[in-house]
């Protein structure tokens, strides 16, 4: 059992250390994110269940450190279940609080159920999920974007809605939490939000190609991320303009009904 432990031990600085960051460095994640997502839904389910697991195999061991293995397990286990279910009723509280708010001062669409107008020249797109989902556009989307960008707009937030990407990202959100002090948390977090943003757009360049798309970005997505082309967020866009450009064109959905009318 002891070896059992420092071998569960050994595995948890793995899965907490140096894979993390080999994953998030892979060129490969990119081009195939749904396996991509499963190797870090594995990372983080394995470093928890490999900590618990080595404070078990600790307590089943007949030597003097086998009650604090034990103690250790089950105060690890409490810590996370309650900071994952914390953060969990948290964020079901704000997104709740926040369609209320749209809800007040945005504009229905009648063409896009669940779409709220807001009136800000800053053009921007975005989903808020839940059991009553909104979808969020702005007057600055609807004077910049063409039918096409924002075809490619609407496809891409609704891949989130149907997709429930929001459940995808949930638990490494509650990682982070949990873990502040723990660089791979962080990356986790990162890596995984780049992921489903690469498979929103891939639902969308399926719909409308790669051009829209691009063009949607630019406009949409930069405008929301800070100037500085250093930063988190204006670098992961530039990565998926890049994604777009380097990967071959799909064979594009027909839209239904011949075509989509523009919200208003």
């Amino acid at each position: 059992m002891i070896a059992l432990a420092a071998a569960l031990g050994l595995l948890t600085a793995l899965l907490a250390g140096p894979v993390p960051g080999r994953l998030a460095a892979s060129a490969a994640a990119l081009r195939r994110p749904v396996p991509a997502l499963l190797a870090w839904q594995a990372i983080g389910a394995g470093t928890g269940l490999a900590a618990i697991g080595a404070g078990l195999a600790l307590a089943a061991s007949e030597t003097p450190a086998a009650g604090t293995g034990l103690a250790a397990a089950v105060a690890l286990t409490g810590y996370l279940v309650t900071v994952t279910a914390w953060v969990t009723a948290r964020t079901v509280a704000r997104r709740r609080s926040h369609r209320g708010l749209l809800d007040l001062v945005g504009t229905p669409i009648a063409s896009l159920p669940g779409g709220r107008l807001l009136p800000s020249a800053t053009p921007m797109a975005y989903c808020v999920p839940g059991l009553r989902p909104r979808t969020v556009l702005t007057a600055g989307v609807l004077a910049r974007l063409d039918p096409a960008a924002l075809d490619a707009v609407l496809a891409h937030e609704r891949s989130h809605l149907a997709q429930r990407h929001d459940l995808v990202t949930l638990p490494f959100a509650a990682w982070q939490a949990a873990l502040p002090f723990l660089p791979a948390a962080r990356t986790a977090r990162v890596a995984v939000a780049l992921l489903v943003e690469a498979l929103a757009d891939d639902a969308a360049r399926a719909r409308v190609g790669a051009a829209p798309l691009a063009d949607a970005l630019r406009t949409v997505a930069l405008a929301q991320a800070p100037c500085d082309a250093g930063t988190p967020t204006a670098t992961d866009v530039r990565i998926r303009l890049a994604r777009l450009r380097d990967r071959p064109e799909p064979r594009r959905a027909a839209p239904a009904g011949g075509g989509r009318s523009r919200p208003r």
